[in-house]
């Protein structure tokens, strides 16, 4: 026992010091030591108490005690923040997987909504939304690798189309470069004249140094930078140059009508604007992407931009997942410089309070010091990395613990987005904590606009159990003696 306990604490070290890997000063020590303990004293109990029990045995003590299955019901089935879900989040030996609520919830048929209940599966097909990102990254840094590109490289030397952009570089623009257009993309009604849109775009006249950088143009251009520097279409290059390798077959831009059963419906979402004018979305149907820039970029005809587009399933995420950890698809020194701060500072505000900027990457998520902020969770390794997807898409990738996550849902269906601040008041919470929005012609609607910080408590839970899972591999020998990789699918109702 004295043993188990010395492990413990050399255990706990080495993952405080684990999270600073990576990190520049604002990013390090995050997370407190009594959190680390809190977290594997539970590992050390469960150990104790069952000194006999096989590691599968103890997986299953670990995940009732995190209290998942009560959280993620309370946030699906109660609150309905979102219709369904797939998640998915492992150790280096061990995957798991849960599956809750519907994939769709109703159905427009002659201009009438009936019920139409399709339950999600394991396999469920899901919009990425700016997930997409995170892969646009992947293949250009893919491209530096096999110096067919340069960071420091004008883009105009690839896409001189963009004739508004010629000192812009590769490198900008993976970090996000505020860029903008004179006229809406999605205001085009063909791809032809969202392109001519898109070509005369410049660089935004004020950029504030402590603004949040993030738009989804500089994204978009990679797409054309990636297409001049191959001669191929971006998909093609993403598809056979970076993905194949690693199996991702159920990854799409165009989906097959075959496969369309088996995508979760994100349309019929509502924003309520000024004066509650309401706008309801009902062309997102399955297959078709909640960005209307991708659609009207011609994402339905499988063309794919480079910050929307991509549908995936939680098997291909992990797969994603654990090629980057492997260091497959781009080089390791490459993915954890992809994942470093580029934009990320801290200031002291006119009222003299301490704050942050987000902190992004090469199109990805880094650690932010304001846990509020943070995409990725604080108790990670410094080199972890995660990106978001508006559907309702969260993916995180620590490749010092060997951890993954994969968050996927469909909250833009049949749920209110977007409520304009001075009508918030009138959202009305229910006794299970369900938020609901009486519109104008009476219908009652879910409020799903906090989706992305309410997921945090389900995301965090997963990720600690995936921590607690990776000790159990490490203290029972499991890592040493086994090299497959164990799944586990729990379905919850």
């Amino acid at each position: 026992m004295e043993n188990l306990n010395n492990y413990l604490n050399n255990y706990l070290h080495k993952l405080y010091r684990t999270q600073n890997t990576g990190g520049e000063v604002s990013q390090r020590s995050l997370c407190s030591m009594k959190k680390y303990k809190e977290l594997l004293d539970t590992v050390l109990d469960v150990l104790k108490e069952n000194k006999d029990a096989s590691i599968d045995e103890l997986r299953n003590i670990l995940y009732t005690k995190s209290g998942i299955d009560t959280s993620l019901k309370n946030f699906i089935l109660e609150r309905k923040l979102a219709p369904g879900a797939v998640i998915s989040y492992g150790s280096p030996h061990f995957q798991e997987t849960l599956v809750i609520g519907n994939q769709e919830e109703i159905k427009l048929e002659n201009g009438t909504f009936h019920s139409s209940i399709k339950p999600m599966n394991e396999d469920t097909i899901f919009d990425l939304a700016s997930c997409t990102k995170l892969f646009t990254a992947l293949a250009t840094l893919k491209l530096v690798e096999q110096k067919q590109i340069k960071l420091k490289d004008r883009i105009v030397k690839y896409a001189p189309q963009f004739e508004e952009l010629k000192n812009v570089t590769v490198y900008d623009l993976l970090t996000f470069l505020p860029l903008e257009t004179r006229k809406r993309i999605d205001s085009a009604q063909s791809v032809d004249e969202a392109q001519d849109i898109l070509f005369k775009e410049t660089v935004r006249k004020k950029i504030s140094p402590v603004g949040n950088r993030y738009n989804d143009f500089a994204p978009i251009v990679l797409k054309y930078v990636i297409e001049g520097a191959t001669g191929m279409k971006y998909k093609d290059f993403l598809f056979n140059e970076v993905l194949k390798d690693i199996g991702m077959e159920s990854t799409y831009v165009n989906i097959d009508h075959s496969k369309l059963d088996v995508t979760a419906n994100c349309n019929y979402d509502v924003r309520v604007l000024e004066n509650n004018n309401i706008v309801m979305r009902d062309y997102n149907e399955p297959g078709i992407s909640t960005d209307d820039k991708a659609r009207i970029l011609g994402q339905p005809q499988g063309l794919l931009s480079g910050h929307a587009g991509l549908f995936s399933t939680a098997d291909d995420m992990t797969k994603l997942s654990r090629a980057l950890s492997d260091g497959k698809i781009i080089n390791p020194r490459v993915r954890d410089y992809m994942a470093r701060n580029k934009t990320g500072i801290d200031y002291v505000d006119s009222c003299g309070n301490n704050k942050y900027t987000q902190y992004y990457g090469m199109l990805c998520y880094a650690k932010n010091p304001d846990p509020n902020l943070s995409e990725v969770y604080q108790p990670l390794s410094g080199k972890s990395f995660a990106s978001a997807g508006w559907s309702g898409t969260q993916h995180t990738v620590d490749p010092v613990n060997g951890i993954n996550l994969s968050f996927l849902s469909n909250r833009s269906h049949n749920r209110i987005t977007y409520i304009n601040p001075a009508i918030k008041e009138k959202v009305k919470t229910t006794a299970n904590g369900c938020k609901i929005l009486t519109l104008p012609n009476g219908t009652e609607m879910i409020d799903a606009t906090t989706f992305a910080w309410d997921r945090d408590e389900i995301t965090h839970k997963c990720l600690d159990l995936a921590l607690q899972y990776k000790m159990l591999e490490d203290v029972t020998g499991y890592a040493e003696k086994e090299e497959h990789i164990e799944k586990s699918l729990r379905k919850i109702k």
